[in-house]
């Protein structure tokens, strides 16, 4: 009876792992989006910065966590001379990792200013370059990004804001099954 039992369980356990490739391998399979968000102040600066200015970014994973969508919107200012990721946890300065004026979209609006684009493997620099935005995924989901915007009277960052998570954008993935960026499968409908 014992010889069954371990034959049944490694049987079921081949058919799971089968079931697992077959889902991988789909077009139905799709990593679940991931959105992240960053409130931009001059008190997040460091040091702190005195303005009026304020923004709001967000990021949402896309083309199964192989780019990123983002956009920043910015009010009390519309000069802004530099717009970057940074790997740094709150209160710490750090590297730019992602451009983020380089190759996007800026537009003047009534308030301010909206900046869009999406980053690629081959918009991170810094201690990012030559990995993947995979790994930048990691580094937000972590804490350790902040993303802040310059301007010629504040080079070094007039508002600034940790990059946290947000809601997930939902799964997409018909099958049932979702990958996060991490690597990890959620199985749900099995």
């Amino acid at each position: 009876m014992k010889h069954k039992n371990i034959a049944l369980l490694a049987l079921s356990s081949a058919v799971l792992s089968l079931m697992i490739m077959a889902a991988v391998n789909s077009p139905a399979f799709v990593f679940a989006k991931q959105k992240f968000k960053a409130t931009m102040t001059g008190d997040e600066e460091v040091p702190s910065v005195t303005t009026k200015a304020t923004g709001m970014a967000s990021f949402t994973t896309q083309n199964n966590d192989t780019s990123i969508k983002y956009k920043l919107n910015i009010t009390g200012l519309s000069d802004a001379t530099g717009a970057h990721i940074h790997s740094g946890k709150k209160g710490e300065n750090g590297d730019v990792i992602v451009d983020l004026l380089k190759n996007s979209k800026n537009n003047p609006t009534k308030a301010g200013m909206a900046i869009r684009g999406n980053i690629t493997d081959s918009s991170l620099t810094g201690p990012m370059k030559g990995k993947t935005v995979g790994d930048l995924i990691s580094a937000m989901n972590s804490g350790d990004t902040y993303t802040n915007v310059h301007t010629q009277k504040h080079p070094k960052g007039e508002i600034r804001g940790q990059i946290e998570a947000s809601e997930a954008a939902g799964s997409n993935a018909t099958s049932g099954m979702s990958m996060s960026g991490n690597g990890t499968s959620n199985m749900t409908g099995m």
